[in-house]
């Protein structure tokens, strides 16, 4: 949990090719702006106009037959397994405390297009699988002379995000009848939301920060009806609570080095307390959780954040972390106090064992954040990437590459290798909805990247002395999308061996997009473990504790990049006032822009 500096650092949606032909077809005389538009607030309820300007068929092969899968501008994840393949989009409301959301169409304007054969939404794969993606019909659904969805506007169930209530409404714009072939498009919608009942409040005051209401402000569609709040920095004590909290094992080195952190912390005005595991009541999950929503629920300064300064372990100076599903550690789960899957407060581990790991960890963050680098080459980031042409690794990378390019007047290091496929020859991807991510982020959107791979070339022959030697010269950040395993990256080849190379003197950031290289409670030291350990090294890292989906890692990244650069998609968020970036709380972020892209579908695979 620490920050790192930021150096002085209309979409226009039209169609690109890609390997299968599609359509583009566009409307005139719309009521609004693309997507939605608020036109009125208060606490009572909501308007809101929601507009189509076009949408794409995207041609796909299923079982040898020409279909159409339907996509609209910036929507990025497919609908459900099976189901007609028509992009929708979530957005959160914030509603007044114990309040009541109502939905009302107030009106609307349709198209109506006859012999559609809208092809099934594949299933989303798991980074790990190597097989072409699958389209099988639903048949529930393909069988039936309904329109699907039934209900395309809809609300969620009532739920919150620190102590804001909300609900996501979802918004599927489309029509689909498989009998009959006919598709009806909602070319415009007025909207209504009513908040019935509570107390006209929105959000409890107490859990407002000025380092969570930048996720807030991204999230709820009428933020500017959430109160003003002073932010002065809240002192902090045992009695009244921290922002800012430390979980360390008994052993006095820990406590030690805890209490370096935590004067670090103070004297940058964040509040900070340290509880040692005998404090908490013990290493036991249950009990972990009981004092961290204790904490969140009675605390007249509730906590924000927490970090736990161990390895994952039963036993000795590791500290638990709760198994999602029976097989995936995540100290998210922690976060989650009010067990809606997202978080509340933002979570962080340093795995260290010893008090060599922890002196480096530590003094790593009080040196950067002291005295960070000011040659400029350092804040030139590294990509890397396994070409896979049926994946969105490459468009991943790239587009991270190209803001920093093309916004920030950077120079990316590229350091590539193919996984499968010919990036000489073949598109960005021929998955679904990659004309819908090009028009993003290509020419004809944010211009991140070219229309054809091949132009930028350098797509082979990356490797881990080219990783190090990048790294060794000095580099803020490292990009990395691909395969992975507990000890390291696929493709370029980078791993737990290759890591001896480092002598960097300036930590490096690294956000390492693929699966189990995080995996912190596995028996060995895992990738990510050995890289934050060593002396040089990384700074901090992002990773997956266990195999991941494709698309939605993608998704995720995405969102995370945008709320530390908020300019990497501009007509995303807001820009707030801040001259660093956290990647903890980006991390979280990312999460809450993966669970409303393409709300109320694929919501297990967001998970």
């Amino acid at each position: 949990m620490f920050n790192f500096y930021k150096t002085s650092l209309s979409l226009i949606f039209s169609l690109m090719a890609i390997s299968l032909l599609a359509q583009t077809f566009t409307f005139d005389n719309n009521w609004s702006d693309e997507g939605i538009k608020l036109t009125k607030e208060s606490n009572t309820g909501i308007e809101l106009i929601y507009s189509v300007h076009e949408f794409n068929m995207d041609a796909v092969s299923v079982k040898g037959n020409e279909m159409k899968a339907i996509h609209l501008p910036a929507n990025m994840i497919p609908n459900n397994e099976g189901s007609p393949d028509l992009s929708g989009k979530g957005q959160y409301i914030a509603i007044p405390q114990g309040a009541t959301a109502k939905l009302n169409v107030i009106s609307y304007r349709t198209e109506k297009y006859e012999n559609v054969e809208v092809a099934p939404a594949p299933r989303i794969p798991l980074d790990t699988d190597n097989s072409p993606l699958q389209y099988n019909k639903d048949e529930s659904i393909y069988s039936v002379d309904a329109f699907y969805p039934e209900n395309p506007f809809i609300l969620s169930e009532n739920t919150s995000i620190r102590g804001v209530d909300a609900v996501l409404l979802g918004i599927t714009p489309f029509q689909y009848n498989p009998v009959s072939k006919e598709l009806i498009v909602y070319c415009d919608v007025e909207l209504e939301i009513s908040f019935e009942g509570g107390n006209g409040q929105f959000g409890e005051t107490r859990y407002r920060s000025r380092w969570f209401d930048p996720i807030l402000r991204d999230q709820f569609l009428n933020f500017s009806s959430l109160p003003e709040i002073d932010y002065s920095s809240k002192g902090g004590s045992k009695s009244d609570g921290f922002e800012y909290v430390i979980i360390s094992p008994d052993d006095p080195v820990f406590l030690a080095w805890a209490d370096t952190l935590r004067i670090f912390r103070q004297m940058q005005g964040i509040s900070t307390g340290i509880y040692s595991i005998s404090d908490i009541g013990g290493n036991n999950i249950n009990t972990i959780e009981d004092f961290i929503n204790d904490a969140y629920d009675t605390w007249t300064i509730p906590p924000l954040a927490f970090l736990i300064l161990a390895d994952y372990g039963a036993t000795g100076n590791g500290i638990l972390s709760p198994i999602w599903d029976y097989y995936c550690a995540s100290d998210h789960i922690y976060g989650d106090v009010n067990g809606n899957g997202m978080a509340d407060v933002v979570m962080a581990r340093m795995t260290a064992t010893n008090e060599t790991h922890l002196q480096n960890m530590i003094t790593k963050i009080t040196d950067f954040e002291t005295n960070p680098p000011t040659y400029e080459s350092f804040y030139d980031p590294i990509t890397a990437l396994g070409w896979q042409t049926e994946r969105w690794f490459q468009i991943c990378s790239e587009t991270i590459g190209g803001y920093f390019k093309n916004v920030q007047g950077k120079n990316p290091i590229r350091i590539n290798e193919v996984y499968g496929g010919n990036p000489d020859v073949d598109p960005w991807s021929t998955a679904t909805n990659t004309s819908t991510i090009l028009n993003v982020f290509g020419p004809n959107g944010l211009g991140y990247i070219p229309s054809n791979p091949s132009d930028l070339g350098n797509w082979t022959d990356g490797n881990a002395s080219m990783i190090n030697t990048a790294i060794n010269n000095g580099a803020f950040i490292i990009q990395h999308r691909d395969h992975g395993g507990n000890t390291g990256w696929g493709e370029p080849a980078y791993n737990n061996n290759s890591l001896d190379g480092l002598s960097n003197e300036d930590p490096i950031f690294v956000f390492s997009i693929n699966c189990l290289t995080g995996k912190y409670n596995w028996s060995g030291e895992c990738f990510t473990e050995k890289f934050h350990r060593m002396e040089q090294g990384a700074l901090g890292l992002i990773a997956a504790s266990e195999v991941s989906y494709s698309f939605v890692n993608d998704t995720y990244v995405w969102g995370f990049i945008d709320n530390m650069w908020p300019e990497f998609m501009p007509d995303y968020g807001t820009t707030y006032p801040e001259n660093f970036a956290m990647p903890a709380f980006g991390n979280a972020a990312g999460k809450f822009f993966l669970q409303q892209s393409s709300w109320p579908y694929n919501t297990g695979n967001k998970e």
